[in-house]
């Protein structure tokens, strides 16, 4: 028995994390009779499976619902919303409130949720379009 517990305690130090960019919004369940949110229950999903296939629209999306969480419909988080505008500006179709979007959702974070964004992101890249982010995230 206590070799057992030992085996358990060692093997709990390597466990391997949750690995950067896998990022996973979770969905609410909505108050009976609220429109708008069942709506973005059910389209959620489907824009972030077009985001991460690259279409610039659906990374707006799921950027937008994770910072405001789309009328109660998604887990609000702010490290997975600023993940998703570092891809959007670095997806080659980045616009000008892209770039606004990214400062006034990533600027206010603390240092380390900023290294947590910037780690989810160059995983998402990496696996959206198959290639490193640019060096610089405009944070």
């Amino acid at each position: 028995m206590l070799k057992l517990l030992l085996a358990l305690s060692i093997g709990a130090f390597f466990v391997s994390p949750l690995q950067a960019g896998e990022i996973q919004p979770v969905i609410k369940a909505c108050q009976p009779g609220a429109k708008h949110c069942e709506r973005w229950t059910a389209e959620f999903p489907t824009a972030l499976q077009l985001a991460l296939k690259g279409n610039h629209a659906a990374q707006q999306t799921v950027a937008f619902c994770l910072s405001s969480g789309c009328h109660d419909a998604v887990v609000i988080d702010r490290v997975a919303s600023c993940s998703w505008h570092l891809v959007i500006a670095n997806s080659g179709a980045s616009t000008v409130l892209d770039a606004s979007n990214l400062r006034n959702t990533c600027r206010p974070m603390t240092s380390a949720q900023k290294d947590e964004a910037r780690a989810n992101a160059r995983e998402l890249v990496r696996k959206i379009y198959n290639r490193d982010p640019a060096a610089t995230d405009q944070m």
